[in-house]
């Protein structure tokens, strides 16, 4: 008798993703003591991970360029290799303002980068 051996089929898988690989871009706003700033805020997606971050200190007063200095110099090492899902900051190096920027920047990204 001669037996043939089978491998079961094993399914496919496939994951889905929330948000589309890329660079996205935006500004984030906030109010500090001395009125409205920003930042300016660039992520770059992959698999609903953030790969890689860069922030530029938009702020007009002396003591929101500080903060905003020390939230950047903070930010990588809190957000990359992290879901852009699951990113929302209070606070980072010091700065408790800063992050309001941010978490503002990434809700919109979050919109446009909508899979």
């Amino acid at each position: 008798v001669n037996s043939v051996e089978t491998t079961p089929e094993v399914p496919a898988v496939t994951t889905t993703y929330m948000y589309k690989d890329g660079t996205y871009t935006s500004k984030g706003s906030y109010n500090s003591p001395a009125g409205a700033e920003q930042i300016d805020v660039t992520v770059v997606l992959k698999d609903d991970m953030i790969a890689d971050v860069t922030v530029k200190s938009l702020a007009t007063i002396d003591a929101s360029k500080n903060w905003q200095g020390k939230f950047i110099g903070g930010l990588k090492a809190e957000v990359v290799g992290k879901k852009l899902s699951e990113v929302t900051l209070t606070k980072v190096s010091g700065s408790s303002l800063t992050p309001k920027g941010w978490n503002d920047a990434v809700a919109k990204i979050q919109v446009s980068a909508k899979a």
